[in-house]
């Protein structure tokens, strides 16, 4: 006698996603049609027309309501209900943590404000088929589960551990400390303390532009390569992918260490500087398919020009946040009319289970080490050459 077999709750709902998607466009296709012809009586351009007809959306209009009501609540308990220090005792001793509520509203900042405000630009940009959030939760892909799984493990303590252990401590150097030993032993003070907010944010940004070309240069070299191909990996962009980066970050004490020796800033002016980096990050990693014209050539860089940069090679091109850096260095290459192909020539396990992939690139970066010590040059795998599509 056969037994029935009954179907798993997965198997069920993979159906049901396409369906659901089609009831929706369906649904909406009345509205649709009402916001074409509003917008065309009131004379508003075609770009700016579909914008905000993606925005006024009866589906993204609440969801966007929603997460702005979440956001608002979330503000409200941290100041009110959550103390800003916790006194806890931990084997006999008392211990007392400070500052709590910086720590919250950092994370708050980056996963309630800065990755849903890019989430809806690209969207707005690009329409729903083509927007990370499809790609993320509704059909995700095994690359962009590893984006997503990269993005909320960084959000924890424990990935923070985790990056300090395997860089050896690296990530916790301060550039202040030595700016003081070098100002208390020179005299000589770059401090831009003293400049209004926007000031010093500009030229922090512009300072720490330059150290990053060279730092993102670094990792682009046989020894570093292995550990920023992690991030490479993603055989498609998503808007978390820039959260895509490997714990041990050798490299980080060039692109963020030293900027802070060179130049004194306030702390505000530092967090400002974090938001606008981050913010940048998030949108030249998006799937928006556009070069910004002569800003993505001449301000700032564009997630086209990024995308060639992800391009199936390790080439050291298009490596910084402002493009006169790559110029005046020999690094700038515009970006092709056509999309090339994303990704690492080494294969990945991909998906939200990191940390094989984590460890194996670990591994072989220390392999690299240990031949570099040796007196041979670290291995690494044969680079797609990428030169005849450049051309086209």
């Amino acid at each position: 006698m056969s037994s029935a077999r009954f179907p798993s709750a997965a198997g069920l709902a993979r159906p049901l996603l396409p369906a659901s998607e089609k009831l929706l466009q369906m649904g909406c296709g009345v509205v649709d049609v009402y916001q074409h012809g509003l917008w065309r009586a009131l004379r508003i351009p075609i770009p700016v027309s579909r914008a905000l007809g993606r925005l006024l959306h009866p589906i993204a209009l609440p969801l966007v309501a929603a997460h702005l009501t979440l956001l608002a609540g979330a503000w409200w308990a941290l100041r009110r209900l959550i103390p800003d220090s916790l006194a806890f005792s931990l084997f006999g001793h008392a211990r007392l943590v400070a500052g709590l509520h910086g720590r919250l509203i950092d994370r708050i900042l980056v996963a309630g404000v800065l990755a849903p405000a890019v989430f809806l630009l690209e969207y707005l940009w690009m329409g729903w088929d083509e927007c990370s959030v499809r790609r993320l939760l509704i059909r995700p892909t095994a690359s962009a589960r590893s984006d997503l799984a990269c993005f909320l493990a960084g959000l924890t303590p424990p990935m923070t551990l985790l990056s300090t252990a395997m860089s050896l401590g690296i990530v916790l150097v301060s550039g202040e400390w030595f700016r003081h030993a070098i100002v208390g032993a020179t005299g000589l003070d770059l401090s831009v303390a003293a400049w209004p907010p926007v000031g010093q944010t500009a030229v922090l940004f512009v300072v720490y532009s330059l150290f990053d070309f060279f730092s993102h240069r670094l990792d682009h070299t046989r020894l570093f390569w292995p550990l920023h191909r992690f991030h490479h990996a993603a055989d498609d962009f998503t808007v978390l992918t820039a959260a895509r980066v490997h714990p041990a970050a050798f490299t980080a004490i060039v692109g963020t260490t030293l900027p802070g020796i060179l130049v004194g800033a306030s702390a505000d002016a530092l967090a400002d500087l974090a938001l606008v980096v981050m913010t940048i990050r998030l949108v030249i990693h998006s799937r928006i398919d556009s070069d910004f014209g002569w800003a993505g050539r001449w301000i700032i860089q564009s997630p086209r020009h990024h995308r060639l940069h992800h391009s199936l090679n390790r080439l050291p091109i298009n490596l910084s946040l402002l493009p006169i850096w790559d110029r005046l260095f020999g690094a700038w290459r515009d970006a092709p009319a056509r999309p090339l192909p994303i990704g690492a020539p080494t294969p990945y396990r991909q998906g939200a289970w990191i940390g094989p992939d984590i460890w194996r690139d670990y591994g072989e970066f220390w392999t690299g080490v240990w031949r570099l010590a040796l007196g041979r040059r670290p291995s690494i795998p044969a680079t797609v050459s990428v030169a005849n599509e450049l051309q086209s």
